[in-house]
């Protein structure tokens, strides 16, 4: 029997590789033949997959975390292609934060605009940018920012440095900076949601709580977002605050749509497509696949729901800490058996602090 490991990361806690590292040692130990490769759908770990099939070089560069402080981080560069590769996670993600820093009104993407500058500099003429796990609700005004964009108040005051709590005082924009700098460069998107920029499915009402945003700050949220798309479609004359991924990373989706014309896909089926996945997946006979909580939105873009989808003639088994799906609608997915560490190894407490450890448990009591 063979088995490829290929588990998105568990979120605050594991990633990608180290999963399939560890599943790969604990069934190596039973004398089962486990291989891995890490995955991604557009967040963390993103680079992790780019870099094990794609010719690149690591070009670090030191850029603003979500708060505004120093940071060294990198992206991937092509050299024959002039691509670069970038992962928002790693200069604008949450888990750049601790818990107690988290507040939407506060944090910025300043720092995927100044690794695009940096990518410019570097010669891309193509980038490809994963933009899931941010840690921000600022539109991407802060990536536009760190790029050249001036942004005003209704006294024409300069609106700097700009977050998610400063949207509501933006009256107008200069964008002529910005333009000069992207001409000529051709952006791909790869994203893991398709929610709109605004209302109850938007950017702000589903995932600003993860981010920090109480439930009673909701709608003053969701007002200067709103405030922020009025005055960018004013001036663009052109209307997105409805394209399916605007919301992502907390409305970085809008403002690539808007002001760069990038072209946008699927993370988990750009991911698949590049690492040659059905072709992969012939010399296997189970896929073990997972995250870190399973629940409605698995199946809605997500890893697990690529690979279910593109391995039905496989035997897939689902690895998780927690899992919020019943076992029919499981069946009814492609899925073989689930393996959850919640319950069944240990607490959400114990998983938290020892995650490593309540990992190899579950990876020890699986059986095919």
């Amino acid at each position: 029997m063979r088995v490829l490991s290929i588990i998105d990361s568990f979120k605050g806690t594991l990633t990608s590789l180290q999963l399939g590292q560890i599943m790969s040692e604990e069934l190596n130990k039973k004398g089962i033949e486990a291989d891995y490769i890490p995955i991604s759908d557009g967040g963390d770990g993103f680079l992790d997959v780019i870099e094990m099939v794609v010719k690149t070089k690591r070009v670090e560069v030191m850029v603003s975390d979500p708060l505004g402080r120093k940071i060294k981080t990198y992206f991937l560069f092509d050299e024959i292609t002039r691509t670069a590769y970038l992962e928002l996670a790693k200069s604008s993600g949450i888990n750049l934060l601790s818990k107690s820093e988290l507040n939407p009104f506060l944090t910025s993407t300043f720092g995927l605009g100044e690794t695009i500058d940096q990518a410019l500099i570097h010669g891309a003429k193509k980038m490809v940018v994963g933009i899931g796990g941010s840690a921000t609700n600022d539109g991407g005004s802060g990536m536009l920012e760190a790029l050249g964009y001036r942004f005003f108040d209704a006294e024409d005051h300069l609106l700097s440095p700009l977050s998610g709590g400063k949207l509501d005082r933006l009256c107008k924009i200069d964008d002529s900076n910005f333009r000069k700098k992207i001409a000529g460069v051709e952006f791909l998107i790869a994203s893991d949601v398709t929610n709109p920029l605004l209302g109850r499915k938007g950017a702000t009402y589903i995932f600003s709580k993860q981010k920090g945003a109480k439930a009673e700050e909701l709608s003053l949220l969701e007002s200067k977002m709103e405030n922020y798309a009025t005055v960018i479609e004013q001036m663009i004359k052109k209307d997105f605050r409805t394209f399916p991924g605007a919301g992502a990373a907390g409305g970085v989706g809008f403002a690539f749509k808007s002001m760069f014309n990038a072209s946008f896909r699927s993370g988990i089926e750009y991911i698949l497509d590049l690492v040659h996945f059905e072709t992969l997946i012939k010399n296997y006979d189970v896929i073990i696949t997972g995250e870190g909580k399973i629940d409605q939105q698995s199946f809605d873009g997500k890893v697990v729901f690529g690979i279910s989808q593109r391995a039905q003639n496989k035997k897939i088994v689902l690895v998780c800490a927690l899992c919020e799906v019943s076992e029919a609608e499981l069946k009814a997915k492609n899925i073989h058996k689930l393996y959850s560490i919640v319950d069944s190894i240990a607490s959400v407490e114990e998983s938290m602090n020892h995650p490593a450890e309540c990992f190899r448990k579950l990876c020890d009591s699986i059986n095919f």
